[in-house]
């Protein structure tokens, strides 16, 4: 009597690299080096001019965001503040945004806190809450979903 052979169930998990290009879809496909960090919960995206102001009652915050030379002036809808501790143990209270993101070949909409990333080598770091259990990180690789619109890594 032969046996069956077990078949491994296939998983629908995304492979990502550690590092990978984010677009904005809802602002003309604005690419963004991103540093993709499981150990952190929340997103967030280096922002400067954070201007918050009520409009029709509504709260609401412009800023500006960064990759190499080239920059986009945002106006979105403030969702809250969040108490964040960075990598360095430092808290502060941050913005929260939501914004459409599109990584490879999927777009999701997802909380971004609005952060001083100056001083770090990439202006987006996408935490685990974003991934929302989709993803497999290959912390080996980078660019797994592709170079930027312009061919840049």
């Amino acid at each position: 009597m032969a046996s069956k052979s077990l078949k491994k169930p296939k998983n629908n998990y995304i492979p990502i690299g550690w590092r990978e290009w984010v677009y904005l879809p809802s602002h003309k496909n604005f690419g963004l080096k991103a540093k993709i960090d499981s150990g952190a919960r929340s997103s967030a995206i280096h922002a400067t001019h954070i201007k918050e102001y009520v409009k029709e009652g509504e709260g609401r915050v412009k800023f500006r965001i960064y990759q190499a030379d080239e920059y986009l002036q945002i106006d979105t809808k403030l969702l809250s503040h969040k108490r964040i501790t960075n990598s360095f143990g430092k808290t502060t209270t941050r913005p929260v945004i939501q914004m459409k993101i599109k990584l490879g070949n999927n777009t999701w909409m997802t909380e971004l806190t609005l952060a001083k990333r100056a001083r770090m080598t990439y202006p987006m770091l996408i935490g685990r809450s974003s991934l929302k259990k989709k993803h497999i990180i290959h912390s080996h690789k980078s660019y797994m979903t592709g170079v930027n619109s312009k061919g840049n890594k």
